[in-house]
């Protein structure tokens, strides 16, 4: 992929598409120029993939932009159209490369009304979004090319793009990912200056070039001459991101540096890029030190021959070219070689592709630049592996790393993150084939520009899939409380709308409530109190005009004995907790037997009528059965008895329920009720994203049981571990414990096979030979399709049956950051219920973690600090109370947040019967 730079407005007669907005923000418009049966009007014949239901390429093409303008109009605020010619031809390629896509902004504008900065320029998206109208409207915003001939013959040949919506692309091209690329430079992601002359467009930098820092000179694009920026263009390894937001976001998200770094001597000295090998082993598996040596084959530097050097125990310097990557790196290895670098002999770092089985050593491509350094300072010393002193991607200071290589490559250096981050960025400039649907550091960046300046108010949709007033199995009454959370500075407007079951939900009875800055507020058997429903059940839709909400719900009923409650708590679901029909989700761990039963909750947020389908797996992976169902606009359906509903016999356990939709710009809210058979206590299964879109290999389960806990409970854990790969998983699992450095725990390796659930009961004792201890526990799995959920339960106090929670694992994006503080809602410390908070440190580093206690009217009731030694998990009883607030406290909300660079901590509370030990997750 490459920037586009700016261009004249197409001439073409446009076709306007809007984008489905289901969280209205910023609205893309996607303005269609190709001509009468060519790109978006190409009628040929195409069968529905991933998700896109188009029936020739021309539509199945337009849904994939549609679903790019969703995902960025869901992220960005502005009350400005943004405006995005689109268009399919032939661009540069040959049969081994291709420019993929182009675009980028039309205009440049500074000096608007409410511009942030004089004589600086803005891309034409954001300017208007900032002056709150539109500046120019004789041109749109960004002009977008594609690739027509991509996968053809001569243009990357045998690789086309893929038009799937769900990221499962395998060799092709994820097109979606494209797209997202080349609208965020559209966006703003780009400078308008030039690289190779360091000339300002119109005479001025944009606001792009103050953010882009060169270490060497010590100044931002803005502050130098223009023969600076073009020494600074080409200062490989030394331009960086100056914005705090993407450093922040480089510290809680990038992995530690694992590469190359020469330690001698100073001339070469320094981390180098590069681009890694589909064959040998993995850099991430691979730790050493070595001396480097130029592999030669006479007076030859290719390694293309055997290599007549002795490179016994060292690392081999080998030069690009007239052979394989394979060829070389095995020629290294036979000479004794420990690993191998290969000298790019052209611009940029690709992959190193190729299959030899017998290579056993590690081996990477540097650039061209760097091998002639290196060469020129042979011999030297260098390092091979993880540095956890420093992230991938990153420089010494934490600082976002741009692309930067010698020679300049246009339309590639500067506008681009550095291709040595881990994990790959959507904002590199060549596609990675791991990058789903995900913005990363590119919505960091926008922060950093201004996207973000006087956004007071984001338009956005919440559904609480289930609310009751109602009564249930074994003689249950169910009643839902809602509770709100204003985390932002201005009050909050909200349209509660309850949906009903069974039934078109668009007609149904709503109110209006405002929820001040700050503050929280709960609406106690929410049906009856807002709506005066005596006898119902079904989903709630809160339109608000705010982002900055924190929604949660507890669904109770008192127990057989009378006394107390059991219940579990639902969040409401955002924009991003959907079912799409680009990301479907998968429930684990649903059962039915004498012990259990599960019942599933789908919910159309849409208003038109979508269909939904559920497919339910067996603990091995086998299809029990799957049932579609067409749903009304907001119509919300349980399908009680799950399991067996889906044609799965009684007494089947560890089931998987994947919950998707084939139906274009259709939203649908799920999760499943795991209810006790004895106690009628449900907890809450929520959904986890299928395939690439949200995958991680590190789950954090912040607290796990086998120990005794107030008024005569014994809490022990069971954890599942789902494998949603079609390969063996390993896991390894690591007990944390609690106040100590977890660094030292216990750890054992557990496979679950292709396609399987693995449930391991009161895992403490069963896997660690616990007897009485709890804590957090790490699972590090060789998978990106791994999943952990926990339930820790306990008797209650007649002995029959069970009542506990649901916990999930916590991967990277569910953690507080220096980034991103999170914040539980609805704590409460009185006659009826007390409140335990969790913190646990999910990284080898200590970490300051701070504890802000706010009440329902917003006023800061108490804090607390924790210094965290490494992977240190501890639990804050009674938070409450613990953090200065008076017994008898109701709805208040703790935030979470942590000054350490880098920090990443996971974090939940409990909220407790005190009448039954029932306790019910509340998470970030």
């Amino acid at each position: 992929m490459r920037r586009f730079a700016l261009v004249p407005r197409a001439l073409t007669l446009a076709l306007l598409i809007l984008a489905s907005l289901p969280a209205a923000a910023a609205n893309l418009v996607i303005v269609v120029t190709d001509p009468a049966g060519q790109g978006f009007n190409d009628p040929t014949p195409a069968a529905p993939v991933g998700g896109n239901m188009g029936t020739t390429i021309g539509d199945q093409r337009l849904n994939v932009f549609k679903e790019a303008a969703r995902i960025w109009g869901g992220l960005l605020p502005s009350n400005v159209d943004i405006r995005i010619d689109s268009s399919f031809q032939a661009l540069d390629c040959d049969a081994t490369s291709a420019v993929l896509g182009a675009a980028g902004a039309t205009f440049e504008f500074a000096n608007f009304t409410n511009a942030p900065n004089a004589n600086i320029g803005y891309a034409k998206a954001l300017a208007n979004k900032l002056a709150g109208s539109e500046l120019n409207t004789s041109a749109n915003d960004i002009k977008a090319r594609f690739n027509s001939e991509l996968g053809k013959t001569g243009c990357l040949t045998g690789f086309p793009f893929y038009l799937g919506l769900d990221s499962n692309h395998g060799s092709n091209v994820n097109l979606l990912s494209v797209v997202l690329h080349e609208f965020g430079h559209g966006l703003g992601f780009a400078t308008f200056t030039s690289g190779t002359t360091g000339a300002f467009n119109a005479g001025r930098p944009g606001i792009f070039d103050m953010f882009l820092f060169d270490a060497t000179s010590g100044k931002t694009w803005d502050q130098m001459t223009a023969t600076d920026r073009v020494l600074s263009a080409i200062n490989t390894g030394n331009l960086r991101w100056n914005g705090s937001r993407g450093t922040l976001f480089a510290n809680a998200n990038l992995d530690y540096y694992t590469g190359l770094t020469v330690t001698a001597p100073t001339a070469a000295a320094g981390g180098y890029s590069y681009g890694t090998a589909d064959f040998g082993p993995a850099l991430a598996s691979v730790q050493l030190s070595a001396p480097v040596a130029a592999a030669l084959s006479g007076t030859a530097t290719d390694a293309c021959t055997a290599v007549t050097t002795n490179l016994t125990g060292k690392m081999a310097l080998i030069d690009r070219g007239t052979c394989n990557f394979t060829l070389k790196v095995k020629n290294a290895q036979d000479a004794g070689a420990v690993a191998a670098i290969i000298a790019n002999n052209a611009a940029g770092l690709p992959g190193m592709t190729g299959t030899d089985l017998t290579i056993t050593i590690p081996s990477l491509l540097i650039s061209q630049a760097d091998g002639v350094k290196l060469r020129a300072n042979l011999p030297a010393n260098a390092t091979l592996g993880t540095d956890t002193s420093k992230y991938a991607g990153a420089d010494g200071t934490g600082r976002l790393l741009m692309f930067a290589p010698n020679p300049y490559s246009g339309g590639s250096s500067v506008s681009h993150w550095d291709t040595s981050a881990s994990p790959n960025l959507l904002m590199e400039p060549n596609i990675s084939s791991d990058l789903s649907t995900y913005v990363d550091a590119t919505l960091a960046a926008f922060q950093d520009i201004g996207w973000f300046l006087g956004s007071k108010a984001i338009l956005t949709t919440y559904v609480l899939p289930s609310s009751a007033r109602v009564s249930g199995a074994n003689g249950a009454f169910y009643t839902t409380s809602l509770t709100v959370t204003n985390t932002g500075s201005v009050d909050a407007n909200l349209t509660i709308k309850f949906l009903g079951n069974n039934q078109d939900g668009r007609s149904g009875a709503e109110v209006t409530r405002l929820v001040g800055a700050g503050n929280t507020v709960t609406y106690p058997d929410v049906l009856n109190t807002l709506f005066a429903v005596t006898s119902g059940y079904g989903a709630v839709r809160i339109n608000a005009d705010s982002n900055l909400l924190k929604i949660v719900s507890q669904t109770s009923t008192p127990p057989p004995s009378g006394l107390g409650t059991f219940g579990q708590a639902v969040p409401a679901l955002g924009p991003n907790d959907l079912v799409t029909p680009a990301s479907s989700q998968v429930l684990i761990g649903v059962r039915q037997d004498t012990a259990f039963r599960t019942n599933a909750v789908i919910a159309n947020t849409s208003e038109f009528p979508a269909h939904v389908d559920l497919s339910l797996f067996s603990a091995s992976g086998s299809l029990f059965g799957s049932q579609g169902y067409d749903l009304l606009p907001l119509e919300m359906r349980q399908i009680g008895t799950v399991v067996t509903a889906l044609g799965a016999p009684d007494g089947t356990a560890n089931a998987s329920l994947v919950v998707s939709t084939p139906t274009g710009a259709a939203r649908i809210a799920t999760y499943a009720a795991v209810i006790d058979q004895k106690t009628n206590d449900p907890r809450t299964i929520l959904g986890t994203r299928s395939g690439t879109d949200g995958s991680s290999r590190t789950w954090l389960l912040p607290s796990s049981a086998r120990v005794q806990g107030a008024n005569g409970a014994f809490y022990t854990t069971e954890v599942t571990l789902a494998n949603e790969g079609s390969t063996a998983a390993n896991f390894t699992v690591k007990f944390l414990g609690h106040q100590q450095d977890g660094r030292n725990g216990a750890e054992v390796v557990r496979t679950v096979a292709a396609n399987s659930v693995l449930s391991i009961p009161d895992v403490l004792g069963t896997l660690f030979g616990v007897t009485s201890d709890y804590g957090a526990i790490l699972f590090n799995a060789d998978q990106s399709t791994a999943r952990v959920l926990s339930q820790t339960s306990t008797p209650p106090p007649s002995g029959v049956g069970t009542f506990g929670q649901a916990v999930p694992g916590f991967g990277p994006q569910d953690l507080a950051t220096a980034f991103t503080p999170r914040t539980l809602a609805g704590l409460r410390q009185d006659s009826s219920f007390r409140t335990n908070a969790v913190i646990a440190n999910a990284t080898d580093k200590p970490t300051r973690v701070d504890l802000t206690l706010m009440s329902e009217s917003g006023a800061t009731l108490g804090t607390g600090s924790y210094d965290l030694l490494p992977y240190e998990m501890r639990q804050i009883g009674t938070v409450v109370t613990a953090l200065g607030a008076p017994d008898g406290t109701s709805n208040a909300s703790l935030v979470v947040s942590t000054p350490t660079a880098g920090a990443r901590v996971a974090t939940y509370a409990a909220i407790i019967d005190q009448t039954t030990n029932d306790p019910r997750t509340v998470l970030p």
